[in-house]
């Protein structure tokens, strides 16, 4: 077992980044609410599959605690560790505009109170997009049975778990074999696509990281993908730190309705009118409306 720190930057809190999204109860991670603790099955590039324990120290910085190296954490898989979780939690991420925005909203200022505003992402966008897909169409608990479902066809890690599958993975199995796994329904034949496309090249979905990727052209390019219509598509950029789009489904007309005294809008212009003041920040406005009491109580 080795233990490393990451450091974290201003004004960041390690719980409500786990709890911001609900990745955190989706394997191959596994969220310990008492002990306020994240845990992750995680391949290496090297192909060692090793367990991480994710912890804050009384400065907010991460404490990664990897267990399952078979000859100690060499300064490479140390970075590629760093790396993956500087991915995770958003620690490039720049809010000090967000929260100048909410500053000036009593309703918001909750947001900069907490540290909100960072949202929990897969490591890889390969993960992100597969779990974004699914998502769509269907109940939140189906998501989390046929999330869990894929993630055994991962490499298994030996005290139990599997780590992701990496596209490749996916790619090279027959897509009838991977529907029946999964059970994803039409979600299946997307995914093996997506899988495929990645796999062989075609598509550079960790490319779509770079800031200067305008967001209409990678709101585009999501859309693109079979399966990714408005809402997924939405909330993949917002992984990817582009807030300047709503992704409004039943949660978050839920949460418009609960801050309008129970009043629901009456279409979805409605709830894109009400959130149009916060101009590139607006999806995530919209996403701390629907996180705000788990939030608040992290």
């Amino acid at each position: 077992m080795t233990t490393f720190t990451i450091p974290t930057p201003p004004a960041f809190r390690f719980w409500p980044t786990v709890t911001s999204h609900g990745w955190y109860v989706l394997s191959p991670f596994q969220a310990d609410a008492e002990a306020r603790t994240l845990g992750r099955i995680h391949q290496l590039d090297d192909g060692q599959v090793v367990r991480l324990i994710l912890r804050a120290d009384a400065d907010q910085h991460i404490v990664v605690q990897v267990e399952g190296l078979q000859n100690g954490l060499a300064p490479a898989q140390r970075n590629e560790i760093s790396r993956a979780l500087t991915n995770s939690f958003n620690l490039d991420r720049d809010l000090s505009d967000f929260y100048a925005l909410v500053r000036r909203h009593p309703r918001y200022q909750w947001i900069e109170d907490r540290a909100a505003g960072r949202m929990l992402a897969a490591p890889t966008v390969w993960e992100d997009l597969a779990k974004t897909l699914l998502t769509t169409n269907t109940t939140w608990n189906l998501t989390q049975q046929m999330n869990a479902r894929l993630t055994t066809l991962g490499t298994a890690y030996t005290a139990g778990g599997h780590a992701f599958p990496t596209p490749e993975r996916i790619a090279a199995l027959p897509p009838d074999d991977l529907n029946t796994h999964v059970r994803a329904g039409y979600r299946g034949a997307y995914l093996h696509q997506l899988a495929a496309r990645i796999a062989a090249g075609e598509l550079d979905v960790e490319s779509w990281r770079d800031p200067a990727l305008p967001s209409t052209e990678l709101y585009q390019r999501v859309k693109g993908l079979k399966g990714f219509g408005d809402y997924a598509a939405g909330s993949l950029l917002k992984l990817l730190g582009h807030f300047d789009r709503l992704a409004t489904d039943t949660e978050c007309r839920a949460a418009y309705k609960a801050i309008h005294n129970g009043v629901p809008a009456q279409s979805d212009a409605e709830i894109a009118a009400y959130y149009q003041p916060f101009g590139l920040w607006r999806g995530l406005v919209q996403w701390m409306d629907v996180m705000e009491s788990s939030l608040k109580d992290s």
